[in-house]
């Protein structure tokens, strides 16, 4: 058992989830799968095959249909749902058969795993504890996409009539999957810290965390006394939303919040959990740039609760789920298509170094022109830039992340922007971190030979390399994403290393804890005491040496912990649900020059003019691009907060009723 367990989940699912499909004994007798230990690994190990993975999302739609990202290609269905071309028999992202197979094999193991006496009963009750920890986690991934389910608390036999059993209410699906995770913690061992070889694998940790995400989105206005749901209401009239309000279940939220806060806090030594920082944060080691963008980048470390392993194979018959990501997010040029960009409502997101937002007067940001001198962090070793001794080791100060920030050359709209910034968004004219030092690799991403200086700045104007305007593969934002992008030289093929598909970090746990906290107790401590952990390992102030001014306000500090979400959680498909969960994602586009609204899908989608000026003079310099322009209009209606049930089960299950607007 000394393996990734995860290792042996993607080999299984690369031959199907064959365990989820059909009983043991359709393969092997009965007795050959439980009384062998090995064949009850792979069916548990195959009780984790239903788990998504950070494929570009290909899987599912919560980066393509929210409002922080734009994936402009037309094979991938969030195009169809963005424009608004779906509905029940569409069949978009369908989960619920998939989930559905891999709940029930986890009632299978559960019931016969005491069989296998090869196993020892503390293996057997850790395996328990696994199957009903993600019997758990797939009834929240049907909850959050598909509202109230069928929820299960035995296994059905084959003589059940599935077609009259009707959807259990929001809360009572809450309180069972609560219930599950509970069960499962009394069997698991606190983490893996002391077992690298055993990470994705089920935890206390993660069962505390994954109760405070399910209790979170229970307390949020979706599903906290939301009148819009009053007709919710199975066939024989028993409703399946509570419609009026209750504060207490955000106290419930928050106490979930906090005791995984605590296992990080007073058993540090057995879980391993923190924040995750390159270097102690009050050392002059500490690199807020470098903590926040190897978090992602460095496997398994103290901030990933629960996730996947992935082993970022490289070849091109056998790519790994982070070589994916790459070739979709590396600027179009060199063996790459990247199209993944931020949209501006993101990119403005982000604050200024000093800690303020960009229309705050005081922040010092500036839209218009160009730096004409590196930022503060850009050459630590003051190296000569035009020499080619000194070129090779400012490029390894970046690719080793200790160089970052804006550049001289650089549009003044992303000089002095805080570190996360840097880490989660690749502009025109940044030096890529793909690519060896080799100068004539890099001027390959330069069209004119006056802007071929050996970095390789990419050029996302219209004209250059990376949107040459022949194809889809530029981004139509203007940006791409460079978070999750590995320093390296993709150009030959060697991205080292193991990455993780993250469905929850530390940090969310925290910004959870303060959200659930603000509802009722808006005066507490912790807030601000949680809060500033995470903005100092982003590097910026306390938001209350900034705006003092909220401080124990329940709106204003609202606005700025949701921000701080959209900041922090970008692009890790948080973003999608938490403008849902807060009845937030249908805000009408009220016009307008630019883009102010902070929340919502519906109506125009902002990026920079892709289009802008002459391709055929266009270059570093041209102001045309920077402008900002709607490149897109969006379709949102109020039945998109939740996904329609497939219609196809509809049809087989006449005891289901159709989620509202449907």
């Amino acid at each position: 058992m000394k393996r990734y367990i995860t290792i042996l989940m993607m080999a299984l699912l690369a031959a199907g989830c064959s365990f989820l499909d059909k009983e043991p004994d359709d393969m092997k007798t009965d007795k050959m799968v439980w009384s062998n230990r090995n064949e009850v690994l792979k069916y548990l190990t195959n009780c984790y095959a239903a788990l998504p993975m950070d494929n570009l999302h290909q899987d599912d739609p919560w980066l393509g249909c929210s409002d922080e990202c734009d994936i402009p290609w037309a094979v991938y269905r969030t195009y169809g749902i963005n424009l608004g071309q779906w509905e029940p028999s569409t069949d978009f992202y369908v989960r619920w058969g998939t989930w559905y197979k891999a709940i029930r094999a986890t009632f299978v193991l559960e019931e016969n795993v005491d069989r296998c006496q090869e196993l020892s009963e503390d293996i057997r009750t850790r395996y328990k504890g696994e199957a009903l920890f993600l019997r758990a986690f797939y009834y929240y991934l049907l909850l959050r996409q598909y509202g109230p389910v069928v929820f299960f608390n035995e296994r059905q036999g084959n003589s059940t009539d599935f077609g009259s059993l009707p959807r259990t209410p929001f809360d009572e699906c809450v309180n069972g999957i609560c219930n599950l995770l509970e069960r499962a913690e009394t069997m698991l061992p606190i983490s893996y810290a002391s077992e690298p070889e055993n990470k994705g694998r089920a935890t206390v940790v993660a069962c505390r965390a994954v109760k405070s995400t399910v209790l979170l989105l229970a307390a949020s206005p979706q599903w906290n006394g939301n009148v819009e749901y009053a007709d919710f209401k199975n066939q024989d009239g028993t409703p399946l939303v509570n419609t009026v309000y209750d504060e207490g279940k955000w106290k419930r939220a928050a106490d979930a919040a906090k005791a995984v806060i605590e296992l990080a806090e007073e058993k540090q030594a057995e879980s391993g959990l923190g924040l995750y920082v390159n270097a102690p944060m009050d050392s002059p080691e500490f690199n807020p740039y470098k903590s926040y963008y190897d978090l992602f980048n460095n496997g398994w470390n103290s901030e990933i609760i629960w996730g996947s392993i992935d082993q970022g194979t490289v070849s091109w018959d056998n790519r790994g789920v982070r070589y994916a990501w790459m070739i979709h997010t590396i600027p179009t040029g060199i063996n790459c298509m990247g199209a993944v960009g931020p949209t501006l409502r993101l990119v403005d997101a982000f604050y200024m170094e000093n800690g303020r937002t960009i229309d705050d007067p005081a922040s010092g940001y500036i839209e218009t022109g160009f730096a004409v001198t590196d930022g503060p962090h850009y050459n630590p070793h003051k190296v000569d830039q035009k020499s080619d001794e000194g070129r090779k080791t400012l490029i390894a100060d970046l690719k080793n992340l200790d160089a970052w920030g804006h550049s001289a050359g650089d549009r003044n709209m992303f000089c002095n922007r805080e570190a996360r910034f840097y880490a989660s968004v690749n502009y025109c004219h940044r030096v890529q971190l793909t690519y060896s030092d080799d100068a004539t690799i890099r001027n390959k991403y330069n069209k004119k030979a006056d802007q071929q200086d050996g970095y390789g700045r990419v050029e996302f104007y219209y004209g250059g390399t990376s949107n040459s305007g022949e194809n889809l593969n530029y981004p139509m934002t203007g940006f791409l994403t460079q978070k999750r992008v590995v320093p390296c030289d993709f150009y030959n093929n060697t991205m080292p290393g193991k990455y993780v598909s993250l469905y929850i970090r530390y940090a969310q746990v925290l910004l959870d804890y303060i959200e659930a906290l603000n509802e009722y107790d808006p005066g507490n401590a912790d807030i601000r005491k949680y809060w500033d952990q995470i903005r100092r390992r982003a590097g910026l102030p306390s938001i209350y040496e900034t705006y003092p001014e909220i401080l124990g306000d329940k709106d204003q500090q609202r606005e700025y912990i949701l921000r701080e979400r959209q900041v922090e959680l970008n692009f890790e498909g948080d973003r999608y649900f938490t403008v849902r969960r807060r009845w937030l994602a249908m805000t009408p586009d009220e016009g307008g020059a630019v883009d102010n609204r902070r929340y919502g899908e519906g109506g125009r989608v902002w990026g920079l003019a892709v289009r802008g000026g002459n391709p055929s003079t266009n270059n570093f310099k041209s102001d045309a691009f920077y402008t900002r322009t709607a490149f897109e209009t969006r379709v949102f209606k109020k039945e998109y907060y939740l996904f329609p049930i497939p219609q196809s089960e509809i049809d087989k299950s006449p005891a289901l009723v159709q989620n509202p607007w449907w």
